[in-house]
């Protein structure tokens, strides 16, 4: 029509900006949605609510609610990835093996755990989604945005090869297997976190009636932590290594 003003089209930067805005709003509604329980009970319709967005912007930047679900987690243990690596690097890569790589690998992860009651949480749910839908598993590789390994995966497999020259050395028993001895240490340290203040009640609920009537009401993280480590130390190692030549301060925090 004569007379009428052009429209203006919106800026490539500014439309870029816009989406970055919009994809980081999605992604942060979809953690706090996603971290509430289980991957199936979660709403798009909820996550849309919470972001400010349709439903089809969702779908837009994501594909597909397990697409949004699997880049929500990533970014989260993507932001997790730099702590875990200051705390734990060290015990991995300190030149000392035997009990004292135990105590200080032990330790490390315990410290982490213990300061990240975000992360423990999200564990449980991650445990709980995947158990309901093992084909998110697959997304779930630890990878940064730009397709690189994180730290994690690193400190996994640097704690696995220091585990196996030790086995090499001579330094495991006989059946213990490096493995199988590094998954006992990391699932057992995640369950002081998601377990202890449920065993702890019923323990010393069992204590106030039983032969142990009259003792404390329950263990302390310091205590598990010690005990864990001598019992993985006594009946992992060769009778030669001896104890830990030492015991940093665990530094624990309130149980989860």
């Amino acid at each position: 029509m004569p007379g009428a003003k052009p429209q203006r089209s919106t800026p490539p930067r500014r439309r870029t900006r816009d989406s970055e805005r919009t994809r980081a709003a999605i992604l942060q509604a979809a953690r706090e949605v996603f971290i509430r329980g289980d991957y199936h009970q979660a709403s798009l319709s909820d996550i849309a609510h919470r972001a400010g967005v349709t439903q089809s912007l969702i779908h837009h930047h994501f594909l597909s609610k397990k697409g949004l679900y699997i880049s929500a987690m990533r970014a989260f243990l993507a932001e997790l990835d730099e702590d875990l690596k200051d705390i734990v690097q060290p015990s991995v890569l300190d030149p000392e093996d035997g009990a004292a790589f135990i105590t200080s690998a032990v330790r490390g992860y315990f410290r982490f755990l213990a300061g990240n009651e975000q992360c423990v949480r999200l564990y449980r749910i991650l445990d709980l989604s995947l158990h309901n839908d093992p084909e998110l598993l697959a997304g779930l590789v630890e990878l940064d945005e730009n397709g690189r390994e994180m730290s994690s995966l690193h400190l996994i497999r640097a704690a696995l090869d220091r585990l196996v020259l030790m086995k090499k050395a001579g330094q495991l028993r006989e059946g213990i297997e490096p493995l199988t001895l590094l998954t006992t240490i990391l699932c057992t340290v995640e369950h002081w976190f998601t377990s202890s203040r449920r065993l702890n009640h019923r323990l010393s609920q069992a204590g106030q009636t039983g032969a142990q009537a009259g003792t404390q009401a329950g263990v302390e993280g310091d205590d598990f932590l010690r005990t864990i480590i001598d019992i993985f130390i006594r009946g992992a190692l060769t009778t030669e290594q001896g104890p830990a030549t030492r015991e940093p301060s665990a530094s624990t925090e309130e149980p989860q």
